[in-house]
């Protein structure tokens, strides 16, 4: 686990810019933005070398379109997978995005969020809150870095353990008991 973490790296943004202009020029005929969220996209913060990205919808009607063409450029759906109004969809290669250049892509999880979902709500305060609050931020990084030191740690319960952290800053953030509930479940 202790390689499971690494320095927090400017190219992950640069990888999410080039990985969002290909999706969003895929997406154009649809009403998407497209954001950066997890530690990948919190300046100076240890993350997993795995860009999260969402791809949000006020249109729930666009679902099966924005699906097919994501299929199209690679991608498994992997459906909401528990979560609700998140749609999980995976890269199928290193290729994905299938791009005329064969570019090899940071690896990434991609979500089509609903923009009322609460999992997308979860990732944008919590991004948001870590990237205005740099003590906060400092205090995620020694927990995960605690973490994965520990002696015999699997990746499950790591997942878990940083659960309070995250439920404490929502909570502090206006995050009601449901909306709290409801991301717990989703990260156990």
């Amino acid at each position: 686990m202790k390689d499971l973490l690494q320095p927090y790296n400017p190219e992950w943004k640069t990888g999410f810019e080039n990985l969002k202009a290909i999706l969003s020029s895929a997406l154009k005929d649809f009403e998407t933005v497209i954001e950066h969220v997890g530690s990948t996209a919190i300046p100076g913060l240890c993350a997993k070398p795995i860009l999260d990205i969402d791809i949000i919808t006020d249109k729930k009607d666009q679902l099966a379109g924005i699906a097919v063409i994501l299929e199209k450029l690679g991608y498994k759906n992997k459906g909401e997978q528990g979560i609700a109004g998140r749609y999980a969809f995976r890269q199928t290669s290193g290729l994905t995005p299938f791009t005329a250049n064969s570019v090899t892509w940071p690896e990434h999880h991609l979500y089509v969020c609903y923009s009322d979902s609460i999992a997308l709500k979860n990732h944008i305060l919590f991004r948001d809150v870590l990237r205005q609050d740099k003590d906060l931020a400092h205090k995620y990084a020694l927990l995960k870095t605690n973490l994965v030191n520990r002696p015999g740690m699997k990746r499950e319960i790591y997942t878990q353990l940083k659960t309070d952290f995250i439920l404490e800053v929502l909570a502090a953030n206006g995050f009601d008991e449901k909306d709290l509930s409801e991301t717990k479940n989703a990260n156990i």
